[in-house]
């Protein structure tokens, strides 16, 4: 027999901690705003398909074509993190099926590292310890190809009213599932940065409050564009392929645990630049006439947070305990400077894209 009795009379004057604060309208929706998921793309499905071997060379004649070769691994691996998440639109949602999840492993693996072969990623200074690695991050953060990227110059004078909102559009599908993202950060780290990790996701989730999660704020974003379902559209009919470039390079680091560090490093890397960025996207939205509260909050918000973040991600590194070894510091460079090139990658051809508009 199902109990009725209210849940706050299960443990005897224990307060609700929950319903203290009254859920607000907006928790409403699902999220992330996607649609169930129906099939893979026929891309997809058809490599699924292929033994190992021939799907190995399959990714070695996609070469041939560098964008093409971008695309399809960035749409093969946009469908295969959603399943590892286990988000609505990926395969298996609550559901399991051994056989077609062994294939998906095996594709992900294979197309993760085709994924950072293409990338063409730069050598990483060898030899550093943890406290000099600290240091070295605090001087690419500054001195990279993505901090200062003309890209948010064209946002901040240049771009049209539409352009600013399909830009608002693909930042909100970037940053949409943060949370998530530093949850698989945070396990398997210890000491520092552990706790640097823990505090930034605690600050993610709005330190206990529905309304200062920062994901909500991207709900009240959508809801004063009240462009719910306007969003869901553009995401699955028109969001090109390269606006999931820096999420499938971070996912790449999150759910392979050889990657551990080297995710860190890359999220070190994305949050320093959070307020030079974010200020240019604010003085675009201001320019065009996104000035309400509700819009600009997400960005306005974050200039402050993710400043502090970034010295907190730093200290971690230079005064992690127990110390780092030499492959720990190693990874954490590495994942940096895959940030810079995922991002340079994507910004170059989201300007050419925006600039169409």
């Amino acid at each position: 027999m199902v109990s009725t009795v209210p849940a706050a009379s299960l443990i005897p004057n224990a307060p609700n901690t929950l319903l203290s604060e009254k859920v607000p309208s907006l928790q409403s929706y699902d999220w992330p705003v996607v649609k169930g998921f129906e099939k893979f793309r026929e891309s997809l499905e058809e490599f699924l398909l292929l033994d190992r071997d021939t799907q190995r060379q399959r990714l070695t004649e996609s070469r041939k074509d560098s964008e093409e070769h971008g695309r399809f691994i960035n749409e093969c691996l946009s469908q295969i993190y959603a399943y590892a998440y286990g988000y609505p639109n990926g395969a298996c949602y609550l559901t399991t099926d051994d056989e077609l999840e062994i294939k998906l492993q095996q594709a992900k693996i294979l197309l993760e590292r085709e994924l950072i072969q293409w990338l063409d990623l730069p050598s990483i200074p060898q030899g550093l310890n943890q406290f000099e690695a600290a240091q070295y991050l605090a001087e690419l953060i500054h001195q990279n190809t993505g901090v200062f990227h003309e890209l948010y110059d064209f946002v901040a004078t240049k771009a049209s009213k539409k352009a600013i909102l399909t830009f608002l559009f693909t930042e909100t599908v970037r940053t949409e599932v943060v949370d998530d993202e530093v949850s698989f950060m945070t396990v398997g780290l210890q000491g520092p940065l552990k706790r640097t990790s823990s505090s930034n996701l605690w600050d993610e989730c709005g330190r206990g409050k529905f309304t200062e999660f920062h994901t909500y704020w991207l709900r009240m974003l959508l809801e004063h564009l009240q462009a719910w379902e306007q969003f869901r559209h553009y995401r699955e009919e028109e969001m090109p392929w390269f606006a999931i470039l820096v999420s499938n390079a971070f996912n790449v680091l999150l759910t392979r645990p050889g990657y551990k560090y080297a995710a860190y490093g890359h999220f070190v890397v994305g949050e320093s630049w959070v307020p030079p960025h974010f200020l240019k996207i604010l003085e675009g939205m201001k320019r065009v006439g996104f000035c309400h509260p509700d819009e600009v909050i997400y960005f306005e918000k974050h200039v402050n947070i993710d400043t502090y973040h970034t010295q907190d991600l730093l200290d971690g590194i230079a005064h992690q305990t127990p110390e780092l070894t030499q492959k720990e510091v190693d990874q954490i460079l590495l994942g940096a400077h895959e940030m810079v090139a995922a991002s340079t990658a994507q910004y170059k051809r989201m300007l050419s894209y925006l600039s169409s508009l």
